[in-house]
């Protein structure tokens, strides 16, 4: 046999309307599965105390409860815990005219985001790596819940501005409304704060946050992780954390989208005749052939030795491009097989360097 739901509610037979919504409200935060995880006793508690203002909260069904000790098979409908409303339906259900959420424009604030900077290796960039941060944020205060005091009874709703957040002055034929400086234009007034955020509804805490850094990445790109910026007030989502990457230089290889550049000095005879070098590709080495020939600013693509692609494209490719370097002065030697190439292939060339007269006085007289 079913309790009577006055006595579970704990409100005599003749109470009104706002008493019920009062008493349901003070035993709904109380028992809560939200607020007593794992406690099966305050589960069945909540199921019971639901139904009951299911009932008495509606007319009709009062009614006919009051005449017939029943409203019909199952009463309420018969609660099972997927039917909770959650902890914050009933915020906003029984606080909702306090804090300006029913009928009106909500007071729920989004959480700000958090910028975080980090600094890889060009190695990591190229290969991906994984970073594990420590992150101070704001989270909701575990005490509360948010909501800056922990008993229903410590928010009331401000008697200057009627909860509005405004007060609103005659100028003439003109209103004019400003933030009310009473409550600072949030509209409810914390009698009792919450002991441990002071009523703020949000404590500091530090967070470790795992981050994925996906090969490929480039310098000043920024990654969104969703939800793990600070927390929003009043129920409000939480921001967003934006990690930026920065990419150290290497001392060899340069990025220009996603190819890699390698730029080494060879002679003007291996430009001639050819060369076999050695790219230090990070961690492995890779043979390039300079064919014969080779002019400058010519550049030897070796496909897919470049830098993967974020967008799951092709990956880039590696560019040699070899500095061919002059000797300012050749040996004699050098000259002398250089100027019979020159003679072989036709070609008038500049004689060597000879001494001016001023030149051979000053070696006698020094």
């Amino acid at each position: 046999m079913k309790r009577d739901y006055y006595a579970i509610l704990g409100v005599s037979r003749t109470a009104t309307q706002e008493e019920i919504k009062k008493a349901y409200r003070r035993l709904a935060l109380q028992y809560h599965p939200d607020k007593n995880p794992g406690d099966p006793q305050a589960e069945e508690k909540f199921k019971e105390i639901t139904e009951a203002y299911q009932v008495l909260s509606d007319p009709a069904k009062r009614a006919q409860y009051d005449r017939y000790g029943s409203t019909g098979p199952g009463d309420a409908g018969g609660w099972g815990f997927e039917g909770f409303p959650g902890f914050s339906d009933i915020f906003e259900e029984f606080f909702g005219d306090i804090f300006g959420t029913k009928g009106g424009r909500s007071r729920a604030q989004r959480g700000k985001d958090i910028l975080h900077r980090i600094t890889i290796s060009f190695a990591d960039a190229l290969k991906g790596t994984s970073v594990t941060l420590k992150i101070k944020r704001m989270e909701t205060c575990p005490q509360c819940k948010g909501l800056g005091a922990v008993n229903p009874g410590d928010y009331s709703s401000c008697p200057t501005c009627g909860g509005k957040g405004q007060v609103y002055y005659r100028q003439g034929f003109f209103s004019v409304s400003r933030t009310c400086p009473h409550c600072g234009g949030e509209g409810i007034i914390l009698n009792n704060p919450c002991s441990r955020c002071k009523g703020e509804g949000r404590v500091t805490s530090e967070r470790v946050v795992h981050v994925n850094i996906p090969p490929g990445i480039e310098d000043g790109i920024r990654i969104r992780m969703p939800g793990e910026g600070h927390a929003g007030l009043y129920g409000g989502q939480p921001g967003d954390l934006y990690v930026e990457v920065r990419v150290k230089a290497d001392p060899i290889l340069r990025r220009e989208g996603k190819h890699l550049i390698y730029e080494p000095e060879i002679s003007y005879v291996q430009a001639i005749l050819g060369a076999v070098l050695e790219v230090p590709l990070l961690d492995e080495m890779i043979e390039v052939v300079v064919p014969p020939g080779h002019q400058p600013g010519e550049s030897i693509r070796i496909k897919g030795k470049g830098m993967p692609s974020l967008d799951g494209g092709k990956r880039g490719d590696l560019l040699v491009r070899p500095r061919v370097v002059i000797p300012k002065r050749p040996s004699p030697k050098e000259r002398e097989l250089l100027e019979e190439i020159a003679h072989i292939r036709g070609e008038d060339v500049s004689p060597p360097e000879r001494k001016g007269v001023f030149s051979k006085v000053k070696d006698i007289i020094f």
